[in-house]
């Protein structure tokens, strides 16, 4: 690969983790803030706690 391909590799795979990045942070406020508006704080905790009842939610 030239250094110029490496380059715009590098880029890409740098822009892909920040917006993969991103993404995780959005769906995990909502993943809180959806049981907190609904007085459900036990979901919260159970989703914290259980990588596929999180997934479920």
């Amino acid at each position: 690969m030239t250094i110029l391909g490496q380059m715009i590799w590098d880029d890409a795979i740098k822009e892909g983790k920040e917006k993969g990045r991103e993404e995780g942070e959005e769906r995990y406020s909502r993943l809180i803030l959806i049981p907190n508006r609904e007085n459900k704080t036990d979901q919260i905790i159970k989703s914290a706690a259980d990588p596929e009842y999180r997934r479920m939610l």
